[in-house]
């Protein structure tokens, strides 16, 4: 586990805490202000530390009118984007004594360093409003929920793509092949211009990530920025979607930009990449043009402008 995504984790384990414990105070130790929560329709910003505490009661009290017996928040991928900030990626789960309360959801959060202490600043996910009271609207009730995978509507489909985009980039740019492998439902393919190639086990998986990180580090990649365009869900267990890849040093294209497809599977409540198609592959990088490599088109977007 990188250093990254461990303080990541400590930090979102003390807040779960806090909320578990409906501990106002230990709970604003790793809050910073403002303190802001996302979701696909709306803005929550706590600017005082008596709204937060309010704010976390709120929370906690959901947590009890539905019986919650058990909150946990796994960290899935996280990058140190400066010494004073991370980006971060979780899953939370949610347990009654039924079993589970709702679907796993991701969410992504940025921390800022106060001191020698990591506070969460902003936490995204891919979930409304009104799915809180912790019961989402796509949860239907003839089906058991640990087999149910989102039926989201369209633009909460491409949120919760966008939002796997930038965990997976995340993975990549922090060298954490482990939070790669759980993005993933083996075993992936991942189609390129040289053919198909299968990955059936996660050392397989480990070696190759391991060709793509000497590639970053040769070519000093400082970003990747993966741009959602469409997300459908087919047969209710799995979602493709379209995206745009640019591979950047600085402001720079160290690749040309391009445009593939990702097939998702809804595994235990969670969205696992089976296939890429027209993946760049790893072997491409070298044979570009200096005039390939130059070509910036237009229309790139600024960094931290994605979704």
């Amino acid at each position: 586990m990188t250093e990254a995504r461990q303080i990541y984790q400590d930090t979102i384990d003390c807040m779960t805490a806090a909320i578990v414990a409906r501990d106002p105070d230990a709970f604003l130790q790793v809050a910073h202000l403002p303190f802001d929560v996302r979701t696909v329709d709306g803005v929550i910003v706590r600017k005082t530390k008596d709204e937060v505490a309010q704010f976390m009661l709120g929370f906690a009290d959901q947590l009890a009118a539905q019986d919650v017996t058990r909150y946990e928040r796994t960290c899935d991928a996280a990058r140190l984007v400066n010494p004073g900030q991370i980006t971060g990626y979780h899953t939370s789960r949610v347990w009654t004594a039924a079993g589970d309360a709702m679907q796993p959801f991701l969410s992504r959060a940025t921390l800022c360093r106060s001191g020698d202490t990591w506070q969460v600043a902003l936490n995204e996910t891919a979930l409304r409003m009104a799915d809180w009271a912790l019961l989402p609207a796509w949860f239907g009730s003839q089906a058991r929920p640990s087999t149910l995978c989102p039926a989201t509507d369209g633009d909460q489909r491409l949120f919760l793509f966008q939002l796997i985009l930038d965990r997976i980039s995340t993975a990549f740019l922090s060298g954490d092949s482990d939070a790669w492998l759980d993005c993933l439902c083996l075993p992936l393919q991942m189609v390129t211009r040289q053919g198909v190639n299968a990955f059936e086990t996660p050392d397989a998986i480990r070696a190759d990530f391991a060709l793509y990180q000497r590639e970053f580090e040769i070519h000093g990649i400082t970003d990747i920025i993966r741009e959602a365009k469409t997300a459908e869900i087919i047969d209710g267990d799995q979602m493709v979607g379209t995206y745009t890849t640019h591979i950047l040093r600085g402001a720079t294209h160290v690749v040309p930009p391009w445009d593939a497809s990702m097939t998702l599977r809804c595994e235990n409540g969670l969205w696992r990449v089976t296939t890429v198609m027209r993946a760049i592959g790893h072997l491409n990088w070298r044979a570009l043009t200096p005039s390939d490599i130059e070509d910036i088109p237009s229309d790139t977007p600024q960094k931290g402008a994605q979704i």
